[in-house]
Order: structure tokens, then C-alpha cells, then sequence
């Protein structure tokens, strides 16, 4: 190893050490190199809401804009501009004040255009409204009182905050009291609970994810020390966006046993990681799984393996993203090396559109590219955004990074622009101008 020690970052399992070792609210202990308190850091957000056409978006002027939770008490805004190979502060963007917080609990964009925020330290979730230059402005009645939020000082998974793919919902998991929040997003951004909301869940939800349609949702009952999960909850999205479990609802056994579960675009399959890992879990999984989603009869939204689930991988996947625009159906995974001391290069996979089944890409794992542990795409699908975070012992120093990649034809990934450096570890989304 060389003398720039490498410290990567898991908000999820960090904070649950947080809780063991009683380092602090916004640090935890990593006794496996020193024994030093690092900054803890969040994760991934679901880019919920648009779909559009595929590929390209290399030649607009602005590519994508990018937002990120500053534990300060800011959210900061960055403009991804592909042709000129930038990406940078956006262009008279007035960071909005938010609580300082330890990375929030959660951000997700809706319809390209609604950016949410949620702050346990003060129980509310905040709202912007996106301009065509990527400025937020506040709206109307943000922020929303949630006072469920206080619950996440015990952690948060990395996807408790999401959207369905139109962006007119918006779901919050409550791990302390077994609850899913529903809120409808309405016109000009507002949010309000869905009447019945919060619904009851046999277990401790923690990620959430709907179909590539947005009729069901799934939750997952996840452990946060090991990286794990147990089981699988799903729900009809009904009118209003009320939920419904399904029949045979929770999903239990080894095969369902996922830390994370994603849609992919046709609506027809999940595909999931154990996220189990040599460092966390005692043991590497490197595989990923496909679930069949039942269209009709009498359990619509039940989900079952595909023929030849799990499907081999070279590395155990930490963390999946999947491509959810209507042009493509790639799938990509990241991942760290049993020490937790570098991460793996990413890998990429073809999702058959009638079985489920996974190829690799051509050229995966990619090397020469950014790598992280979590990844989101833009409403596109143009962009994957990779984000890292590690302790760097040679200057004391949490680093913490966003790296836009480009995706090509058959799911070929290149860095059109380098690296970019964020202030603080911390919740983050990405989307489309408008």
C-alpha cells in the first residue's frame, strides 16, 4: 500500500458504527486503520421523475446539473457542460441555507425540474424548483414539517428517500417505527400526505424502490452494520398514491435475502444486490439477481427469480444503478477491495428486455474512469455520476468526490470531464436542464 492510505467512506455502515462507538453525531470510528474518527458521509438519491431519449447529450451547452448536501448548512449546484469538458459551480448560483446537518437523510429530483432535501435535525424536508440555468428557488410552503425525520439519527439507507419515475410521488422510509411516508407532489412542487399515509410495514423498511412503471413499491429490511438485507416488502402504488401490499408480501429466504432493489425501464423486472462484502458482511457476494415482476392476476407486483438468477460478477456489488430511460437498459455496479482501501473499477451489464437475463458489456470492468461506491444516472440516461468519499491519511483530509460519465452505444462508459470535488461528504442528485 502506498504511503497515501486511502479511507473510503460508507454513510450507511459509518453510522451505524457511530452508534457502537459513540465518536459523535457527525463522525465515526474506523478502528481497521488507526482507529482515527473520519467525517461520516451519505450515499446515493434516486434521480426519480422524466424519462426522455437516450444517449448523446455531449453537445448541449449545459450536459446536466448536479446538487449536493454541504454539511455546513448549504446545498451547492454545479453545472456538468460536456462540450467544453467542465464541470463547475453553476454560473450566479446562491447556495439556499439549509440546517447543518451530518450528509441530511435523503435527496431525490422530480419531473427534472423539483429538487427535495430532508434534515432530521430540525424534521422537515426542503423543496426547490429548478430554473433552466440550474438556480433553485424555494417553493411554496417549503420548508415541509416531517417530523418523522428525528428518526434517522439512527442512519438512513441510501435510497429511504425516492420517486416514482414520473415524479408525482414522493416516498421516506421510517425504520424506527415500520412506516412508509407517502407524499404527492403537486403542481408548481408542493408536497402533501397521501390520505392514510404513513403505512405500515411487517419490518424496519430501509431502501425503497417502485418498478420502472411506478405501480408497486419494494422495500427492503436491511441491516446497517453488515450491508445486508433479509426480505423484500412490495406494494400496489394505487390511486393517490395510497399502498396496498401485495399478496405473499413480505418476500422472504435466501433469495430474496437483497440490501438493494432496483427497476429497470420496461417495468418487467427488479434487479437487486445481497450487498454483502468480505469488509462489512465477513464475506463477498459477487453476484447480482433478477426478479420477474407479475403483470396480472393474482398477485400483480409479486416477484420471483429469472431463469439463471444470481448472474456472476467479478466483483461484489456494493451499490447498483440502473438505466432508466426508454432507449437503453444497462446496468452498472460499484464496489471497494476487501480492505476497503481502494475501490474496484465499475462494471457494466445488458439487461435482456424479454428475460432478465444480464451480459457484460463489452470492455467491463472499465478501467481508467472515476470509480466510487455509489452511482445515479441523469433523467437521460446520458450520465452516470459516480461519487467517492475516503479519508486520505497522508493529509488528514476527507475527500469527497463527483465524477460524470459518459455511456455509449452498448453500455461503453468514457470521463468526459475530470473529477470534481464536493465541500462536505452528503446527499446528492443530478438532472437534466430544462
Amino acid at each position: 500500500m502506498t504511503k497515501r492510505v486511502r479511507l473510503l467512506l460508507s454513510f450507511l455502515t459509518a453510522l451505524a458504527t457511530m452508534l457502537l462507538v459513540n465518536c459523535g453525531s457527525n463522525y465515526s470510528c474506523q478502528a481497521s486503520f488507526g482507529g482515527s474518527c473520519t467525517p461520516s458521509g451519505s450515499g446515493i438519491s434516486s434521480t426519480g421523475g422524466g424519462g426522455g431519449g437516450g444517449g448523446g447529450g455531449g453537445g448541449s451547452t449545459t450536459s446536466a446539473f448536479a446538487f449536493a448536501v454541504d454539511q455546513g448548512g448549504t446545498i451547492d449546484g454545479y453545472t456538468l457542460n460536456a462540450s467544453a469538458g467542465t464541470i463547475a459551480p453553476s454560473n450566479g448560483y446562491l447556495a439556499p441555507v439549509v440546517p447543518t446537518n451530518s450528509g441530511g437523510v435523503g435527496m431525490v429530483i422530480a419531473q427534472s425540474q423539483y429538487l427535495y432535501a430532508g434534515f432530521g435535525s430540525t424534521d422537515q424536508i426542503y423543496g426547490w424548483s429548478i430554473s433552466s440555468s440550474g438556480i433553485l428557488t424555494a417553493i411554496t410552503g417549503s420548508p415541509f414539517s416531517a417530523p418523522f425525520l428525528s428518526d434517522y439519527i439512527l442512519g438512513v439507507g441510501q435510497a429511504n428517500m425516492t420517486t416514482d419515475p414520473a415524479g408525482t410521488m414522493l416516498f421516506i422510509s421510517d425504520a424506527v417505527f415500520n412506516e412508509i411516508y407517502v407524499f404527492t407532489i403537486g403542481t408548481g412542487g408542493v408536497l402533501t400526505a397521501v390520505a392514510g399515509s404513513p403505512f405500515s410495514v411487517p419490518f424496519p423498511p430501509m431502501n425503497l424502490s417502485t418498478d420502472g412503471l411506478g405501480k408497486y413499491l419494494y422495500a427492503i429490511d436491511g441491516d446497517y452494520t453488515t450491508h445486508t438485507g433479509s426480505q423484500i416488502a412490495a406494494f400496489v402504488i394505487g390511486t393517490g398514491g395510497v399502498l396496498t401490499p401485495v399478496q405473499g408480501s413480505p418476500f422472504t429466504g435466501s433469495k430474496y435475502a437483497m440490501w438493494q432493489v432496483t427497476g429497470e425501464p420496461t417495468g418487467q423486472f427488479m434487479i437487486g444486490t445481497s450487498g454483502k462484502t468480505a469488509y462489512y458482511s465477513g464475506a463477498d457476494d459477487d453476484h447480482l439477481y433478477v426478479f420477474a415482476i407479475t403483470p396480472s392476476g393474482s398477485n400483480p407486483g409479486a416477484i420471483t427469480p429469472v431463469t439463471g438468477s444470481p448472474f456472476a460478477t467479478v466483483y461484489s456489488p456494493f451499490n447498483i444503478a440502473v438505466q432508466q430511460n426508454k432507449g437503453g437498459a444497462s446496468l452498472y455496479s460499484f464496489s471497494f477491495n476487501d480492505t476497503i482501501s481502494a475501490y474496484n473499477p465499475i462494471e457494466g451489464y445488458q439487461i435482456n428486455s424479454t428475460t432478465g437475463a444480464l451480459t457484460p458489456d463489452v470492455g467491463s470492468p472499465f478501467s481508467g474512469l472515476a470509480t466510487g461506491s455509489w452511482g445515479a444516472f441523469d433523467q437521460s440516461g446520458a450520465y452516470l455520476f459516480v461519487y467517492s468519499s475516503y479519508f486520505d491519511t497522508s493529509t488528514d483530509v476527507t475527500v469527497t468526490q463527483l465524477a460524470p460519465i459518459d455511456v455509449g452505444a452498448g453500455g461503453a462508459l468514457t470521463q468526459p470531464v475530470p473529477t470534481l470535488t464536493l465541500q462536505t461528504p452528503g446527499f446528492w442528485a443530478v438532472t437534466d436542464p430544462q
